[in-house]
C-alpha cells in the first residue's frame, strides 16, 4: 500500500497532523512509558537534576518533548522538517532545528519515535543523526514492527514500512552504529493492530479515533506492560525498540 503522506527534502509538509494531535492527548500513559524505558535505557536517572542535552529527531507536536519536560525535567532539543509542526514547537517554547545538519555541536543522546517509517531513505537519516552523536553517544530507535500488520492507518498517516527487527539492525548496522540492545514493546498491540487491519481504519468514530486511543491507553496498554516485562518483548510486540551507540 503506498503512502500518501510522504516526506523528504523535497515535500517538507506532513498532512497527518491531525492524527499526530489525536495520539498526543488520547496516549498520555503510553507515551510517558515509552519515554520511561528510553531515559532507562540511557542509564539516566529518572528525576535527575543534572541538565543533559537529549535531541529528539522528528519531534512532531512535541508530545513526547513535552513528556520529558513535564515528567522528566528535561528539555530537548527538536528536529523537525514541517514547517506547521515547527510552528506548534515553537509555540511551545522548545529549541527547534528543521535539520539534525544544523545542531551546533554533536551531542551524547539521541532519540526518534515513530518517525523513521516516514522516511523513505531511512538509511541516509539515520547516516545523518550519526553525524551529530558524540563518541559514546546513544541512539534510540522506536519504530512500529512487524510488516504483517500494515493497514489502512499506516498508509494514511505516512508509512513507508514497518519494521521486521533482522531488516532495523541491518540498517541500522548500515549506518555505521553498534547496536546495544533491540526488543519489542506493546505485545497487546498486536491483536489491536489485527483487528484494525481486518476491520478497517474508522477515523473519528471507531477503532483509530481518539477515543479508542484513550480506551487503549488506560486499559489495554498496562496489560502490555506487564507481559513485556516478563517474557513478550524478546517474542513479539507492535513496535520495536532500539538502543545503537556511535562506537569510540
Amino acid at each position: 500500500m503506498e503512502p500518501k503522506n510522504k516526506q523528504s527534502i523535497q515535500n517538507k509538509a506532513y498532512s497527518g497532523i491531525e492524527e499526530l494531535l489525536d495520539s498526543e492527548q488520547g496516549l498520555e500513559f503510553y507515551n510517558k512509558d515509552i519515554m520511561k524505558k528510553i531515559l532507562r535505557e540511557f542509564r539516566l536517572p529518572l528525576n535527575s537534576k543534572v541538565k543533559t542535552r537529549i535531541v529528539e529527531f522528528g519531534a512532531g507536536t512535541g508530545a513526547l518533548a513535552e513528556v520529558m519536560r513535564k515528567n522528566f525535567d528535561i528539555q530537548p532539543v527538536c528536529i523537525e522538517i514541517d514547517p506547521n509542526l515547527i510552528q506548534i514547537l515553537s509555540s511551545k517554547d522548545f529549541e527547534t532545528y528543521p535539520d539534525v545538519k544544523l545542531l551546533p555541536a554533536p551531542v551524547e543522546f539521541i532519540y526518534t519515535s515513530n518517525v523513521l517509517e516516514h522516511i523513505e531513505d531511512d538509511v541516509d537519516a539515520l547516516v545523518q543523526i550519526k553525524s551529530k552523536m558524540l563518541p559514546g553517544g546513544l541512539l534510540a530507535i522506536y519504530v512500529p514492527a512487524l510488516p504483517i500488520l500494515f493497514s489502512e492507518m499506516d498508509a494514511k498517516v505516512g508509512h513507508y514500512r514497518r519494521y521486521t527487527k533482522k531488516e532495523l539492525e541491518h540498517k541500522v548496522k548500515q549506518a555505521g552504529l553498534k547496536i546495544e540492545n533491540c526488543y519489542y514493546n506493546d505485545f497487546m498491540g498486536v491483536p489491536a493492530m489485527l483487528s484494525l487491519k481486518i476491520f478497517g481504519y474508522k477515523g473519528k468514530s471507531g477503532i483509530g479515533s481518539k477515543k479508542s486511543m484513550v480506551i487503549y491507553d488506560r486499559i489495554i496498554y498496562p496489560i502490555s506492560i506487564f507481559l513485556d516485562y516478563f517474557f513478550m518483548k524478546r517474542v513479539i510486540g507492535k513496535n520495536l525498540l532500539l538502543i545503537a551507540s556511535n562506537e569510540l
